[in-house]
């Protein structure tokens, strides 16, 4: 198998046998690293691992479009099986079973069953309250989800650590209990799908925290696979803030310089509700390009988003 026979099997039949093995290997290899029960697999057996790489062909490449680019950036081999090690990761992590949120779901669901709390069944949801009482089990309005993500925000969270197998805990026991504290209280009482609602509110400020941090040690410079990694970097970042909506990339220098939601609506004259929709959509995508690189890119890759942030906005003036 060659890179040339690759490419004219590519542009004859887009994803042909050449491909195709390539493609199984590369999803082979980085799936074993990885723990198959946080995939939905029990296993990396052989089918579990063509399933992989038919999403990846499927999902990313064909439906995304992402072949085209993976095939412009590729110069040999070796970069082929690194681009495509991108499609793959990406592809994983979509398929992640249990989230950042769930997991504190279930958290919050053993704590409110061991504390002074009231569980009711309403249907296929429960409703915590206060052991003394509570309103009727009724849904939040979206101005009430705000408000309880307002009221939680100034709990303190843990570090986002993107290159770990599992995600953050993001609370620590004491102040997970005083999140669920303050939201039965605030709502006298709130359904569990709220809670939901609320964390996902809130966690969009917490969960791309890889943007802001600077502490990782500097990239080897003698690494060859470094190199490349930070070639393809470059032109991914490049890319993405070239093609970002003006909205998001201003929204998104904002809160890379560290500009609270209200000190951004009041700079951009918008509500901070729209900031805060706004930054949900342009944080994750831009998480996505990150948490994708080695940890030891992750410090370069920030300062490189803010370098082409600002040089986008020199150039808009």
């Amino acid at each position: 198998m060659t890179y040339q026979a690759i490419l004219d099997e590519c542009e004859r039949d887009q994803i042909g046998p050449l491909f195709w093995d390539l493609l199984v290997k590369v999803a082979g290899r980085i799936a074993r690293g990885r723990p198959p029960e946080a995939y939905g697999e029990a296993a990396w057996s052989e089918e579990a691992i063509r399933d992989l790489a038919q999403d990846v062909a499927l999902l990313r490449l064909i439906e995304e479009s992402q072949l085209e680019y993976v095939l412009e950036l590729a110069i040999d081999m070796d970069s082929l099986r690194r681009l495509l090690s991108h499609q793959v990761k990406r592809t994983l992590s979509r398929r992640r079973t249990i989230t950042v949120v769930d997991r504190l779901l279930t958290r919050i669901g053993r704590m409110v069953s061991d504390a002074d709390y009231r569980v009711t069944d309403v249907g296929r949801e429960e409703f915590i309250s206060l052991g003394g009482g509570g309103r009727e089990p009724t849904n939040l309005s979206e101005t009430e989800l705000r408000r309880g993500a307002l009221l939680i925000d100034s709990i303190p969270r843990l570090a986002s650590r993107p290159s770990a197998e599992r995600e953050s805990k993001v609370y620590n026991r004491s102040d997970l209990s005083e999140l669920v504290r303050r939201l039965v209280t605030e709502f006298n009482g709130i359904l569990i799908r709220d809670v939901r609602k609320v964390l996902e509110i809130t966690l969009t400020s917490w969960l791309p925290t890889i943007l802001f941090d600077h502490k990782e040690e500097p990239a080897d410079e003698s690494n060859p696979e470094i190199g490349l990694e930070r070639s393809e970097m470059k032109t991914m970042i490049k890319s993405f803030v070239a093609d970002l909506e003006p909205e998001h990339r201003d929204v998104l220098l904002g809160k890379m310089q560290e500009i609270s939601d209200d000190d951004l609506a009041t700079r951009l004259g918008r509500s901070r509700p729209w900031v805060a929709d706004r930054k949900k959509e342009v944080l994750e995508k831009a998480g996505n390009v990150i948490s994708d690189l080695p940890p030891e890119l992750h410090t370069e890759a920030a300062g490189l988003f803010l370098d082409e942030l600002t040089a986008e906005e020199v150039l808009d003036d």
